[in-house]
């Protein structure tokens, strides 16, 4: 019984809790070096929370800021590595011009997934280590990729994030298949929120150049020394 209760607690403070904070900490990072997509998205908050509340109905007019959340999860994916083991023995295919008879894989095989490189792999993404939100508006399908069948924002209908459906799986910020995070949801729905709120009542700066907040790598992508910024109220 101990046991289990100290798995869970484990498992709400780190996949809950460091998650995404290492989320919304990467997303003011991005947007603190790129002031006209701030003032883009501040726009955007102002003209949908208008008296301050924030709805159910309001959260889906938030395209821009959910956007920024996805691309921030691209670039510094929380976590940055899958590890999986093959119960059964498999084939992967030879994927961008290779190997055609593909990879073969033996039962017993962990397999770790660095969903870093993927999501700024030059295969999948154009300009992959430029913060561009928009991207995820924008189809894109590479004939040489074999077994890929592109980014199609319209592959997933309803959903309010782009997803491993939309993106053929070149895109994984929460994993997929039957082990996929199942917090995914509550987790973007809750980044959303905060950054959201974050952007109505504050302009935010960096202290210092970019090349100072040091990037450390463990079971998520987090800054060495912190994120030192200067905020400004809004008026």
């Amino acid at each position: 019984m101990y046991s289990l209760l100290r798995d869970d607690l484990m498992t709400m403070l780190i996949a809950g809790h460091e998650t995404t904070a290492a989320v919304l900490t990467w997303s003011i990072f991005l947007l603190a070096q790129n002031p006209t997509k701030m003032r883009k998205a501040q726009a955007e908050i102002d003209s949908v929370l208008i008296d301050g509340a924030i709805t159910a109905e309001k959260l889906k007019k938030l395209e821009y800021i959910r956007l920024i959340i996805v691309e921030a999860l691209r670039l510094y994916p929380q976590p940055p590595l899958l590890i999986r083991r093959s119960l059964r023995p498999d084939k992967l295919p030879g994927g961008y011009n290779g190997a055609k008879e593909g990879y073969e894989i033996p039962a017993g095989t962990d397999i770790f997934l660095s969903i870093y490189n993927l999501h700024r792999s030059p295969y999948f993404w154009d300009s992959p280590n430029e913060f561009e939100p928009e991207r995820f508006t924008v189809p894109k399908k590479d004939e040489n990729i074999e077994g890929w069948a592109g980014f199609d924002p319209d592959r997933s209908p309803g959903a309010m994030y782009p997803n491993e459906i939309i993106a053929d799986f070149a895109f994984l910020p929460f994993g997929g298949g039957p082990r996929k995070c199942v917090g995914d949801q509550f987790a973007l729905l809750e980044s959303t929120v905060a950054l959201a709120l974050l952007l109505q009542k504050f302009d935010v700066e960096l202290r210092g150049s970019p090349d100072e907040v040091e990037m450390v790598t463990g079971a998520t992508i987090h800054t060495k020394n912190g994120l030192w910024c200067r905020l400004r109220k809004r008026t």
